[in-house]
Parts: C-alpha cells; structure tokens; sequence
C-alpha cells in the first residue's frame, strides 16, 4: 500500500474515532440531561414536601392532631400515583399554613440544601438556583443563591412550578446547571481528549515510520536509476578497454579503466552518504510507541469502563430503589384497602370524622361537590418508625401504623404479591429482573460491596426496609448481577474506544511489518554496496591492476604468465559487459522495447557448451549431469536462453558448498512444452523467502554462506522477465537446506 493511502486511512480512521465521540457524546448528553431532568422533578417534589411537613409537625399541636382537609379532583392527574399525590397536596398545605396557622412561607435556602441533598442521594452533580416569582406579572420575587443570573454553557435542567400560595399566584421552581467541564460531562470530556490524544499518538508515529519507509524506498530507487545508467553507460568504454587489451594498448586500456572506475566510485560514495543520512539521529522505535499506545489505550477502557461501571451500577440502584419503594407502597396500600372495614375506630379515623363535621357547614356554604373530590387530611406527626425515611416509605410505614393503632389483626405482608409487584416497576422501567429477599437478623443480609473490581460479579442490593413495626423482620430488593445490563445500556461510551484499540493493534502490525522492510531495506543497502564493489569495483581493479602490470614490461619475458593475465582482464571485462547486458536488456522489457528473435535450439548442444565454460572457469570441484534427448529443441531467443541457463548455473555454483554437483534436465511435458531442470546440492533456498527471489533487486538474506556472494540481485529477476517474455513459466523448489531446484517452460518447436 502506497504510503499516501496509508496517511488517508489513518486520517480517515482518526476523523472516525472522532466522529465517534462526537456522536457518543451527544448521545450520552442527551441521555444526562433527560436523567437529570426526571432526578430533578423527582427531588424537587421531595425536598418540597419534606419541607411542607417539616412546617406542619412544627405546629404547636399533639402529635395526631388534623389540620386541615386535602381536596383533590377525582380526574386528576395528581392520583396516578403517591408521589404526584402528595406533591399536590403539599402545594395546598403551603398556602393553607399561611392563611390559617400565620406561618411563613417556605424558604428558598432551606428548600436548596434539601434539593441539593436529595440530588446527592440521587448521584446528580451541578449548580442549584431556587427561583421565586409571581405568575400574573412574570417578575421574579427572590433568588437563592442571590446572584445575578448567567448563562455559561453546560447542562441545564429546570424542575416543575410548586405554589407557595396558589390563589396569589406565588411560584417556586429550581434550575440545576451543571457545565461541561465538571461533573459527569466533566469527566467524560477529559476521557474523550485522553482518547484522541491516544489516537493521535498512534497515528503520528505510524505515519512517520511509514513516511520514513517511503523515503528509504525513494533513495535506493535513486541508487538503482544511478546504477542502471551507469551500467548501461559502460557497455562502449568496456567493449574499448577489451579491444585495447586484445590489441596491447595496455595504456589506453588503464585510463579508460580509471574513468570507469572514478565514475563507479562516485556512485559508491553517493550509496554510502545516503545510507549515513538514514541512520543519522535515529529515535526511539515508533513500534515501542506504539505498544505504549496500545497499553495506554488498553489501561484507558479499564479505568474507563470501571468510572462507567460504577456511574451506571449507582444509577441503576436508584432506579430499582425506586421501583422497590413503589413496589412497597403499593403492597401496603393493598393491605390498607384490605382493612377499611376495621379503620373507623382508629383514634386517627375518628379525629379526622371530627374535624369533618366541624367544616360540614362551611362545604355547604361552599357548595363542593363531593362525590367529585378525594379527601385527604394532615396531622401532626413528630415521631415514629417513618421520620428518616423517604417519602415514598414514610407513606408505606404510616399505613403500617395505622393497623397496629386501629388493634386490627395483622395482615402480614404477601411476599409473592411484593415480587411481582417490583418486577412489574423494573419491567415498566426497562430494567432487568429481580426478586425480594426477606431476612430478620443483620447476619442473614446479603452484601454488596462499593468498589468496582468486587462488585462486577456482585448482585444490586436496595436499602433494606423493615415489615413489622418491631423491627425484626426485614426485607430488601434483588437485582442479581447487572454487568451485562450496565454494559449494554452503555455501549455508545465504548465505540471509540473499541475502534482506537482496533486500529492501535492494526497500526502495530502495520509497523511491524514496516519495520520488517525497513530492516530489508537496510540488508539490501549493505548487499547493493557489497554487490557494488565485487560486481563493477572490483573487475575494474583488477583490469587496472593488469594492465599496469603489462604496461611495466615486467612480464616481457614471461609470455604464460602474460597470457594468463591477459585473459583474466578479458573475462572481467566479459564480466562487466554481461552485467551491462543484462541491464539494457531489463530496461528494454520494462519499457516494452525488447525484440526477440525466437529460433528453434537444440537444448543438448547448448547444455554441454554452458557445462564445459563453468568447468573452466570455475575453481569448487564441480559435476554436470546432464539428461536431454539429442533432437529436444525449443523455440527461444538464442542470446537469452543461453543467458537464462548461464544465471541459473552461476547460481547453483555461487549458493554451494565445497564440492557442487548440477543436474541439467530437459524433457517435453504433456501440454506440448519443453521444461528445462537446474537442480544443485547446495544450501538451498528459505520457503520464506522462494517467492520473493525473483524481484528486482531481491537477495536471499545473507549468511554465513552467502554473505561472501556477489551480485545486485538482477539475475533471477532477468531470467523472470526473460522467461515471461518467451510465454513461459519459471518455479523454484527447495528444502531450504540441501538442494534447490529450478524449472523453467518453454513452448518446443
């Protein structure tokens, strides 16, 4: 993949990790404010009844005491349930204990704490204002805290309107601010930037390396342009250097060699300065960034999910806490129903008859239609088992007491009825399932522990309540195991995290693999200097070494010696020439120039010809086995057949051992091919690396064996080209230790 697409995908993924959080965030805004709205109207109604009563159990009357009636409409939505109810009748009682007891109204201050504390239980963080106003003019009386209103981004939430005195018109209601960078939105943003720093730390070092990667590619294209032009620049000064040393022009010959040998020394220099610059001041490994991104990111979902865990747990125990308050008022009330029959004597009953026939008149006079309304009462109550609790139990406890004051026999309390009933509050809810558990000592209650790592397998436990007014029976909610539950209800949370860990770990095998092919890079820079030296540097030193020598005059008289040196400078020269061949032959192929002048070649002829020359040239002890028909031919280009076999003999030498023995087969195949066989018992070819050895350039990685063997790596990818020219097929098969094996096919004749 080209390193631009590499930089679009990791952009592209950056700007998805991005999107992510932006929609998670507006989704679990929208998720908080509409939390925090129903906390709001729920704690608001308490701490204003809590307040209420407060006021009327502060009269200075006996416990017991009515006073006053409630009137509520029997079509009002205020009798759905207890707590709409009893906000309802609270906002009555208010202006009553103004009008009739002289009392004063309620104070916003006292009204604040009381919310903020009922917001604390409800685990709902932010800024409280109380507002006063008159609802004919709109005008707003008093504020508490008394500052001047702002408007500062964050979450807002206002709660209903509560009458202070209803016929004038007096209002209260709360606002709760919390700003985006406090509280739970606080807490999220810091984790979303923490997610995108991440991000951006595993994208940066990734994209460098690859960039890097790019940039040592580019330099060794520049090395192998550089040498292709100066390989194909040599073919006429050689063929010139062998014609002077054929002729004895020992003078010319040198200093044709010496301008060849200046100008591949540039080229080496060039090599050698650019692969300084690419290890010059090199960093710590991008891919130990990586890992410590990817650890990061890993400690991230922990910590993260952890603050989630706990942050959901705690509002799902006040979602079941709630349902199992219903549930129980709504168990008792069942019971209370079931008891009318026996309640007219309760002395409670009876002061309330009392107090109805005193106002008997003024109803009259008022011409109210009873049948329409539902009468309610207030007394004073200072004690009792109810007064620390919430509303919602104070209720159910207050029905409790009225049976044992009325002496009724006690209607225990139907289990059965209790469990279905709060599973029917936690299903209406959307929560998951649970049951009651009743107990009557300490020891028999299940736990439940607060810190996250002991609670993920932990069952949600409620607030215990107890049954009886003794106090010796006990019960409490279930909800076994939520984690599922919590996980699941919070899944847009976890998107952008899942999808950095995914692209973290892609990244660190895509840097692995990239600095894989740095380090081939690399190998292949040490391998292009060496080839360098021994396949261009080197014949040209020994043709200068030579032809100084018999410039000299000091092998005048001796003619063997002479000869022999004359021919090893021809055959460096051939050396060189071959290697410049090849190249112009490579170039030609690339750019589709190449013509092949295909004739029919008898193989066994050519097989012999090619052993006998690498008999003589070669100084390992070496064996030909040659099996080929005498009349096998093929159709091929002469010139690049006969330079095929020669690479893939030169090969088999250069890759062997002491001693190399070449099997040489030629056969006809079924589908009218010739397939010629180059079998060595050398050191063999890795599986790793037998489909790469064909590429431009690629060298088996060196070792102890083949650190000493020369070549830039073209010839296997020449005898490819040449091959696939000719229609044909090239395989390799090897073991990787002992033998390697290649099989060409050809069309016959």
């Amino acid at each position: 993949m080209k390193v631009r697409n590499i930089i679009r995908l990791s952009v592209c993924t950056l700007l998805l990790v991005i999107l992510f959080q932006a929609a998670g965030a507006g989704y679990a805004y929208h998720a908080l404010k509409e939390k925090t709205d129903v906390a709001l109207k729920a704690a608001f109604r308490k701490a204003f009844d809590f307040l209420v009563d407060e006021q009327v159990n502060a009269l200075p009357y006996p416990d017991g005491t009515v006073t006053h009636l409630i009137y509520t409409p029997t079509d009002s939505i205020y009798l759905q349930n207890e707590e709409l109810y009893s906000f309802y009748t609270s906002q009555q009682t208010s202006a009553i204990l103004q009008d009739a007891y002289s009392q004063p109204e309620l104070s916003l201050d006292a009204l604040r704490l009381e919310l903020e504390k009922e917001l604390h239980y409800d685990g709902v963080e932010g800024e409280i204002t109380i507002r006063k106003f008159d609802t004919h003019t709109g005008e707003t009386l008093q504020r508490s805290p008394n500052v001047p209103e702002r408007h500062a981004p964050g979450l807002y939430a206002i709660s209903e309107k509560a009458y202070l005195h209803e016929a004038k018109g007096i209002v209260v209601e709360s606002y709760l601010h919390q700003p985006f960078y406090r509280g739970y939105m606080g807490r999220m943003l810091l984790f979303y930037a923490a997610t995108l720093g991440l991000a951006l730390a595993v994208i940066i070092p990734f994209i460098l390396r690859t960039r890097k990667l790019q940039k040592e590619q580019t330099t060794i294209n520049e090395q192998r342009q550089e040498f292709y032009r100066q390989a194909k620049e040599m073919g006429a000064p050689v063929r010139q250097m062998k014609s002077d040393i054929e002729a004895g022009c020992w003078e010319q010959a040198h200093e044709t060699g010496q301008q060849l040998l200046a100008i591949t020394e540039t080229t080496l220099t060039h090599a050698k300065q650019k692969d300084a610059l690419s290890h010059k001041g090199r960093s710590v490994s991008s891919l130990y960034l990586l890992g410590l991104a990817l650890v990061g990111s890993l400690l991230l979902t922990f910590l993260w999910g952890g603050y989630v865990y706990r942050e959901q747990r705690s509002a799902l125990a006040h979602e079941v806490q709630v349902c199992f308050e219903e549930a129980f008022v709504e168990e008792t009330a069942r019971r209370y129903h079931r008891l009318t029959d026996s309640l007219p004597s309760h002395p409670r009953i009876k002061a309330v008859t009392e107090f109805c026939n005193a106002q008997y008149d003024s109803w009259l006079s008022e011409a109210k239609d009873l049948s329409k309304l539902r009468i309610g009462y207030a007394f004073v109550r200072r004690s009792g088992m109810n007064m620390e609790e919430n509303a919602r139990v104070r209720r159910a406890y207050n029905n409790q007491e009225i049976f044992a004051e009325a002496g009724c026999a006690y209607v225990p309390l139907d289990s059965a009825y209790m469990d279905s009933v709060f599973n029917a509050f936690l299903q209406e809810k959307g929560l998951p399932a649970g049951h009651i558990h009743f107990f009557s000592r300490a020891s028999e209650r299940l736990t439940d522990k607060t810190f996250m790592l002991t609670t993920l397998g932990k069952d949600l436990l409620t607030h215990p309540v107890s049954v009886n007014k003794e106090r010796t029976r006990w019960m409490e909610g279930v909800v076994p195991a939520p984690l599922a539950y919590i996980f699941r209800s919070a899944w847009y949370l976890f998107i952008s995290l899942r999808l950095l860990s995914l692209f973290t770990l892609a990244c660190i095998i895509g840097l692995w693999y990239v600095g894989r092919r740095l380090h081939k890079l690399g190998q292949f820079r040490e391998d292009f200097t060496y080839s360098m030296i021994h396949d261009m540097k080197s014949p040209l030193q020994s043709v200068l070494m030579g032809t100084q020598i018999m410039a000299s005059g000091r092998m005048t008289d001796k003619p063997d010696r002479a000869e022999g040196l004359r021919k090893a400078m021809l055959a460096e020269c051939e050396h060189l020439l071959t290697l410049s061949g090849r190249v112009i032959t490579l170039t030609q192929m690339e750019r589709g120039e190449l013509e092949l002048h295909r004739t029919s070649i008898a193989l066994r002829p050519l097989l012999e010809d090619l052993a006998g020359k690498f008999r003589l040239k070669t100084s390992k002890p070496i064996t030909f086995n040659i099996v080929c028909d005498e009349n096998l031919c093929v159709m091929a280009d002469s010139f690049c057949l006969r330079e095929v076999l020669s690479n893939l003999i030169d090969n088999a030498v250069k890759y062997s051992r002491e001693e190399v023995t070449i099997r040489l087969l030629a056969e006809t195949e079924s589908d009218n091919t010739v397939s010629i066989h180059v079998r060595d018992n050398g050191i063999g070819i890795p599986l790793r690396d037998q489909q790469r050895i064909f590429g431009k350039f690629e060298r088996v990685a060196s070792d102890k064996h083949t650190a000493q063997t020369s070549g830039f790596g073209l010839g296997l990818n020449f005898v490819w080209q040449v091959v696939r020219a000719h229609g044909g097929s090239i395989r390799v098969e090897s073991d990787g230790r002992n033998f390697s094996e290649f099989a060409i096919s050809l069309p016959s004749t």
